[in-house]
């Protein structure tokens, strides 16, 4: 029974993604713990400059807002903010560096060759450059693996503690975790409407629609802290080839900004279990394998939804009994300039964030490639960052640019994607990797919200092309349906006037990955 199991485990997948009845991904279920926190065992190198480029070309066929009435009727000839090219959000079409990212990572020899080392700056054109325009410490981080108890006699992993303390990605969903590793093909490149992404955001603490000090960077999904994890490697007695790997993460951060310090005493959890089913002795971004996992994070976060002490919510519209205004109708609340407005308004916000997933990538048949295939399911709850507060890009600028911001202080947010790939190299007469990819991501935001509640759809289909191992071009077509039907009233019309004229976009992407050895 044993060897017929051992010969469906390829089958089954391939078998799954023909029934999907779609083409392909750009995912690998690598063990990103590993490959982010630690070094080789046993490598000699002290200095390792690394990095990677990506110039971006994007092209939005968005049109301009139109339908929509009362006062949010002088929104009507103006460019909705997902209809544009970020960062700026000035057009719709753009050459841009996306990202353009130097480091150096290694082991601290001959101090010891157990403490590992990992720094990362952002020197491209996003979200975290965006404030000032400089260049952002990403990561940089210490790893203590004194405690990971090294081998069995089979060369198998014992399962023990690593350490890491510094700035850096946390455990967060798969997504999260790979796409800032150039070596694990990241075919969407045009993310902002996905679910990870969007709810991503660090929030803020200091009232509904204001940003003291022009904070406007995103945290890149990192934090600042300290994480325990690390891996143990298992005989598997039922499919044979290679072990089975438990990977378990435990963090604790400030839960803000990057660079940020603590800002209200609350500190974040992050917690992920995975266990991976290893094909055979390949390592690495893109080794076989076959993983389930899940992840949760929760904190607080120390809020004032009313900042001018009226008795009334910050976060609701005038017309449900809250202070938000149109545009130009009427003054907001103004920010008391601090962190919080502590002001006896102020309180504990709950936020959990939490998801599963499952990944497979493996050449199940010699006459196939490779076929890779991640299905996730994401939610939560509770203070969420809800975006730009006009969907209008003139009316943000109006309004003192993209500080004008909007919370949803008891938000339900789920998300799931299904992504699917095939490389194709070999066939055709097509000698260089090339694959074909195939992605659907699904959002429902603010779920129940009469006033506020989106639903995102987005079909994703990538063409890559590899000059080498270490350079590629990415070609992305993106079909988007969004819509605000579930809202009522005034809501839905104003909400579908911006919603649907979000159209399709296309983007070209190269990528070019570099490293050096310079000391020994």
């Amino acid at each position: 029974m044993f060897k017929k199991l051992h010969s469906m485990r390829r089958a089954i997948p391939l078998g799954t993604a023909l029934a999907l009845g779609l083409g392909a991904s750009a995912t690998e279920a690598a063990n990103w713990f590993k490959l982010r926190g630690t070094e080789p065992g046993g490598t000699a190198h002290t200095l390792q400059v690394w990095g990677f480029l990506q110039p971006t070309y994007v092209n939005d066929t968005s049109d301009d807002i139109e339908g929509a009435v009362g006062p949010a009727a002088s929104m009507n000839g103006d460019k909705q903010v997902p209809g544009t090219v970020p960062p700026d959000r000035t057009s719709r079409e753009s050459f841009f560096m996306r990202r353009a990212r130097i480091g150096i990572r290694g082991t601290m020899i001959p101090i010891s060759n157990d403490i590992d080392y990992f720094i990362l700056t952002e020197w491209g054109q996003n979200g975290i450059t965006r404030a000032g325009g400089a260049a952002h410490l990403l990561d940089a981080s210490i790893t203590f693996n004194q405690l990971s108890r090294g081998m069995d006699d089979d060369g198998l992993q014992n399962l023990g503690v690593r350490m890491r303390i510094g700035q850096f990605l946390f455990s967060q969903t798969s997504q999260a975790l790979s796409q800032s590793t150039p070596g694990r093909r990241v075919h969407i490149f045009m993310p902002e409407a996905t679910f990870a992404h969007a709810i991503g955001r660090f929030t803020t603490d200091n009232g509904v629609h204001n940003w003291p000090e022009d904070e406007t960077s995103a945290n890149g999904a990192r934090d600042v802290g300290v994480e325990l994890f690390d891996w143990a490697e298992f005989k598997d007695p039922f499919m044979g080839g290679g072990p089975l790997e438990f990977t378990y993460s435990f963090g604790l951060g400030n839960g803000d900004a990057i660079g940020e310090l603590n800002r209200d005493g609350n500190f974040k959890k992050y917690y992920w279990l995975s266990l991976a089913k290893l094909w055979d002795k390949t390592r690495g971004p893109r080794r076989h394998d076959m993983m389930i996992y899940g992840w949760y994070q929760d904190t607080n976060v120390l809020f004032n939804n009313d900042i001018d002490n009226d008795g009334r919510p910050d976060n609701l519209a005038a017309p449900l009994g809250g202070d938000r205004r149109p545009p130009n109708i009427a003054a907001d609340p103004v920010s008391c300039g601090n962190r919080v407005c502590k002001n006896g308004n102020e309180k504990d916000e709950k936020q959990q964030y939490w998801g599963f997933g499952f990944e497979y990538f493996d050449k199940p048949f010699a006459s196939l490639g490779q076929i890779r295939f991640e299905a996730e399911w994401q939610k939560q709850r509770g203070l969420t960052f809800d975006g730009a507060r006009s969907p209008s890009v003139r009316q943000n600028d109006l309004n003192g640019g993209f500080d004008s911001i909007l919370y949803e202080l008891g938000g339900e947010n789920t998300g799931w994607y299904v992504d699917i790939g095939h490389d194709i190299n070999g066939y055709l007469g097509i000698r260089k990797r090339t694959t074909f990819n195939v992605r659907y991501d699904e959002f429902h935001r603010n779920k129940g919200n009469v006033s506020r509640e989106v639903e995102w759809k987005t079909w994703s289909l990538t063409a890559e092309y590899f000059f080498h191992k270490k350079a590629r071009a990415t070609l992305t077509y993106q079909f988007r349906n969004f819509n605000a039907d579930d809202r009522t009233g005034g809501f839905k019309t104003n909400g579908n006037a911006v919603l649907e004229q979000i159209d399709n976009r296309i983007g070209l992407q190269v990528t070019f990955i570099y490293k050096n050895v310079l000391l020994r």
